[in-house]
């Protein structure tokens, strides 16, 4: 399958390209910058210097045509995939918007990323992409909106539990670190090296737009209303992100049988592990794999469930190529199986 990226010097983009380029059945035909038309990517990134790509192109529906695309991959930021996709019209291939700009109804969205979104009919013709829960649906569309990093590693942590009912709803409380990767290549204030180097900053505490993201997908799949409480933080690390959500069970388990029973819901899903393990981002980064692991407090009576993933990858580029994957056919695992970096 013939692929285009949109957005192509941003770090998802970077992660595309490196994935894409291990995959068997995908290639890269063109990649978009409008900010960087025409200058030479193998120059903006050394490390590319045995790829012989063409110069950066300007988007427009006949360049996607004329190089024949059947997968189109936005990875650029929130607020301009949009414009694309209007764009994009009745194209006929196969769209993957890794922005947020899909994810959400309109009205949602502009409250909680603050400028205009998507026209209400386009927004309900995307599928959203979290692989391991909404695969079917996947298999049938062509506009297909990446989950957010924080929403992957927490929804499949909870969707379990609410599916079944075996917590309160109203009662699940998240606290989430990333990597600086997860802020995008545009540096600000908190992301600068003097900030957030031997530093650990709370930001968007309560605030945080993939909170909308995780309650309507779970209020979706599960028909229960669900609200969450959500603190994020930037940690001094590249990638990965480690989400510990602190929960009030309905049933009685040992943790054993909390392992046992994560194992049972998941034992089909092969980028899913119920880790035995301290968790550790190390675990997961620069893989596909969500690593849940599961503890119980005997003294309070709470349950908690830590999910860690690498926000580049099952959070970004990996769970894109995952999404690819299924529209195409592909066995699912294609291209993806490589192990953790861990050093």
């Amino acid at each position: 399958m013939k692929c285009t990226i949109v957005g192509a010097t941003g770090y998802a983009a970077i992660e595309l390209i490196r994935m894409i380029e291990l995959h068997p059945y995908l290639e890269i035909v063109s990649l978009v910058s409008d900010s960087m038309t025409d200058q030479d990517i193998n120059h903006l990134y050394s490390f590319m210097n045995k790829n012989n790509y063409s110069r950066l192109a300007r988007f427009s529906v006949e360049h996607i045509e004329e190089v024949e695309t059947d997968i189109l991959f936005l990875a650029t930021p929130s607020g301009i995939s949009m414009n694309y996709v209007k764009q994009l019209g009745n194209w006929k291939g196969t769209v993957i918007d890794l922005s947020g700009d899909l994810r959400l109804e309109k009205t949602v969205y502009e409250k909680w990323y603050g400028h205009e979104g998507v026209d209400r009919l386009i927004q309900r013709k995307a599928t959203y992409g979290l692989t391991e829960w909404k695969r079917d649906q996947i298999k049938q569309s062509r506009l297909i909106a990446n989950p957010g990093c924080y929403a992957t590693a927490i929804l499949l942590g909870l969707l379990p539990l609410l599916a079944e009912e075996m917590i309160d709803p109203a009662q699940i409380i998240v606290h989430a670190s990333s990597g600086l990767s997860g802020a995008g290549k545009t540096l600000t204030e908190q992301t600068h090296h003097v900030r957030s180097s031997e530093n650990v900053r709370l930001y968007k505490m309560n605030r945080h737009q993939h909170i909308p993201e995780i309650e309507s997908i779970a209020e979706d799949i599960t028909g229960q209303k669900i609200m969450i409480s959500l603190a994020t933080y930037l940690v001094p690390l590249n990638r990965g992100i480690m989400a510990t959500m602190t929960l009030q069970p309905l049933v009685e388990k040992t943790e054993a049988a909390w392992r046992a029973w994560f194992s049972e819901k998941y034992e089909n899903e092969p980028f899913i592990r119920i880790g035995q393990a301290e968790p550790e981002i190390k675990s997961a980064a620069g893989s596909n794999y969500c690593d849940l692991s599961v503890y119980v407090d005997p003294r309070t009576g709470r349950l908690t469930v830590v999910s860690v993933i690498d926000n580049m990858q099952k959070g970004a580029a990996g769970q894109a190529i995952q999404n690819a994957n299924v529209v195409c056919g592909y066995p699912e695992t294609l291209g993806l199986t490589q192990q953790p970096f861990f050093i």
